[in-house]
């Protein structure tokens, strides 16, 4: 049996932090068999890792990203055509990143349907894998590319269908436009019967679904067909403007829909502009379509909406291992520092379904832990500072 504690100054479980002096977890053959004080659960040959000054938190889970796209600003038709090496390259890659950041489970929303089978090598050192396949999307839609369109709801059945027969956890649908060239974000691309068709389809196998909807008419399709989630805070109107709508935040609510935040993926541009990267025009768009996004946010949590951190990674110019950067922009929005945190473990885990492997600091759960310097808890920036990554219990990073 393989033994291990690790400790550090504070513990958070993944709801809340632990009322303990001298907090640590015992680890036994890659789970958490204890958590309790440092002089109790210390036992002679067991091998103690310290860490004076952290915060032992879960691993964090985003629940929104690209794997097979390199996320260093090209554009998405080319990357998406990529050949399989060079996609399952990147994917490795990039799940590497992001568990240098503090991340132990990610949640692929688009990819060819190859990457449904692709098993990387030493799996069990890298974040554990969700996966959609290739979306749901209309002919010439949004993500085209990845080989999921649709022309009516029977062959929106029948993609989900497949991909779930492939392996998917979660079947992801594209309803309106976005940055696939000739698609408009703020215009719906599939009517309800489609979206109904996915969401049944995805249901009926116990998978949940979540919908790539931009515009205020493509959310409330969704919304009303069952989606279980909303990927994007953009709320845009007819004319393209970000205008917040407080009837679909109440039906979200009502409905208990969980909204994908990606507030990240403008801040992406917006560091690109600032360096000289982009047209200066870009710079006073983007921070103006950030800030919107950022007040659609408080406006949901004020309303009571679920929101769950997703950074979109790889999409564009949203680099792995910058999941920090959309934690703080939560915190922006208006989140404690401590709801972040379970929005990003406890709370994603349950949204994502596997809250019974991993997401808590909890007796039975697989020891995927974070160890943060200082206090996120008082500082959400904290979490850019990762001093250690264990996976399974086993230390995989940095």
């Amino acid at each position: 049996m393989t033994r291990l504690i690790i400790a550090a100054d504070r513990l958070f479980d993944g709801d809340a932090l632990a009322p303990l002096r001298a907090p640590a977890l015992l680890i036994e053959d890659g789970k958490i068999s204890a958590v309790g004080e440092l002089d109790v659960l210390a036992e002679q040959g067991v091998r103690v890792e310290r860490y004076p000054g952290a915060t032992l938190t879960p691993g964090l889970i985003d629940s929104h990203v690209h794997l097979t796209m390199p996320g260093d600003g090209t554009a998405y038709e080319p990357a998406a055509q990529a050949d399989p090496a060079t996609r399952f390259a990147r994917a490795y890659g990039n799940l590497q990143a992001h568990l240098a950041a503090g991340v132990t489970t990610v949640r692929d929303l688009g990819a060819h349907a190859d990457l449904l089978a692709w098993t990387p090598d030493a799996a069990h050192t890298l974040p554990r894998l969700l996966r959609s396949g290739p979306p749901v999307t209309t002919r010439g839609g949004h993500m085209r590319l990845f080989g999921g369109e649709v022309a009516d709801a029977a062959e929106a059945a029948d993609q989900a269908r497949r991909n779930l027969d492939a392996g998917a956890d979660v079947i992801k649908i594209v309803a309106s436009g976005g940055g696939t060239v000739g698609t408009v974000p703020h215009e719906a691309s599939l009517d309800h019967a489609i979206i109904a068709a996915a969401v049944d389809t995805a249901h009926a196998r116990d998978r949940r679904a979540t919908t790539h909807a931009m515009s205020n008419t493509s959310i409330r399709r969704a919304i009303e067909a069952g989606t279980d989630g909303i990927e994007h805070l953009a709320f845009l109107a007819p004319d393209g403007t970000s205008r917040f709508d407080a009837d679909l935040a109440e039906l979200a609510v009502d409905r208990r829909v969980v909204f994908g935040s990606t507030l990240g993926v403008n801040h992406a541009y917006i560091a690109a502009a600032e360096r000289g990267d982009l047209d200066p025009y870009e710079l006073d768009a983007q921070r103006e379509r950030t800030a919107s996004y950022v007040r659609n946010t408080a406006l949901l949590r004020a309303a009571g909406a679920l929101i769950v951190p997703a950074s979109d990674s790889g999409w564009k110019l949203t680099a792995f291992g910058g999941f920090a950067t959309e934690l703080r922009l939560l915190a922006d929005a208006g989140y404690p520092p401590a709801e972040v945190l379970h929005l990003a473990t406890g709370f994603a885990a349950s949204y994502v379904g596997i809250a019974d492997h991993t997401g808590r600091l909890t007796p039975g759960l697989t020891a995927d832990v974070a160890v943060f310097g200082g206090d996120p808890l008082s500082d959400i920036t904290r979490v850019g500072e990762v001093r250690a990554v264990y996976r399974a219990g086993v230390r995989v990073s940095p």
